[in-house]
């Protein structure tokens, strides 16, 4: 559970618990050193149809060290007509978010959250608590899967990660400054309502786990973003798609894997498939995990008879 639980959060999302993935093996794989000369990168071009895609993996929490990227992702980005991304940067509404998130990750009519927690989650968030210098009831109206979320991405600050380091935040700017038009795959409310949707469903159990796990392996989101950022800069589709797996064995871990990539994948590679019966270049920057593995989009494409070719530097 711990595994996919967080995963999600990296949705928006971005967002890891870990438990049972096998990271040791993955992230010694993803760690190796790029070979010198040409190697991947985390970029296919798709063609076949009338037009060229270019897919782009994005690392949604990125930090300093990212940048610059490889001059070949840039080139591929300038030669676009359009920048295609899972949100239109133009739809955002801090406000519009922060009250969904409110209204509906926080308790009413006097419920709180030690009500619905055990009392080792209690004793850990209350140590927790007392070491980030928060008061005793900083979280006491907060239900503990946003709870989670929280701690969980105030860790990955801590390590230096950021959405405005991201990938695809990286591109959205450098296509305003261009005045490249935008396109969005999905809407906000479409991804907070899945968001949501994923960890409101989970009993008091599942959710007082989800915390506990959280803060006591909050270095765990850090350790897992780092491996999959460095197989990214090794265009390491392999890696990204063991790192992305759902590896619990749970049936209801698996329905929600299936509901967040799976089935977004499907509608997202036929979106895809629309811009290729146009005689356009489009730029699209999704996030890494929806590219790869079997029911990835680049194998998508390539069951629909499209030409994919993953590029490389020089």
């Amino acid at each position: 559970m711990k595994c996919r639980l967080c995963g999600i959060a990296g949705l928006a999302f971005a967002f890891l618990v870990l438990q049972s993935c096998p990271l040791d093996d993955v992230a010694a794989a993803a760690l190796a050193d790029v070979a010198a000369g040409h190697h991947n990168l985390f970029l296919w071009r798709v063609t076949g149809g009338k037009g060229t895609v270019f897919l782009l993996g994005s690392v949604h929490l990125g930090s300093a060290d990212l940048f610059p990227l490889p001059q070949e992702i840039e080139q591929a980005f300038r030669s676009a007509d359009y920048l295609v991304e899972e949100l239109d940067p133009k739809q955002r509404d801090p406000v519009a978010a922060r009250q969904f998130w409110l209204a509906h990750g926080r308790y009413t009519d006097e419920d709180r959250l030690e009500n619905h927690i055990s009392e080792n989650t209690k004793m850990a968030l209350s140590i927790y608590l007392q070491l980030t210098g928060r008061p005793a009831t900083a979280f006491s109206l907060t239900k503990p899967w946003l709870v989670s979320l929280l701690i969980n991405n105030q860790g990955l600050r801590r390590y230096g990660f950021s959405g405005k380091q991201g990938i695809d935040n990286h591109f959205a700017d450098e296509a305003a400054t261009s005045r490249k038009p935008i396109i969005g795959l999905e809407t906000p409310d479409y991804q907070m309502n899945l968001l949501y949707w994923r960890f409101s469903t989970l009993s008091d159990e599942a959710q007082d786990k989800l915390l506990l796990s959280t803060i006591l392996h909050s270095q765990n989101g850090a350790r897992h973003l780092g491996a999959i950022i460095q197989a990214w800069r090794n265009g390491d589709a392999a890696a990204v798609a063991a790192l992305n797996a759902d590896h619990s064995g749970d049936p209801q871990s698996q329905f929600y894997f299936d509901e967040i990539f799976k089935k977004r994948n499907l509608r997202m590679a036929q979106q895809i498939q629309v811009y290729l019966d146009t005689p356009y270049t489009y730029f699209v920057v999704v996030g890494a995990g929806h590219l790869v593995g079997s029911s990835g989009i680049v194998e998508l494409l390539q069951e629909q008879g499209y030409r994919v070719a993953q590029l490389t530097t020089g």
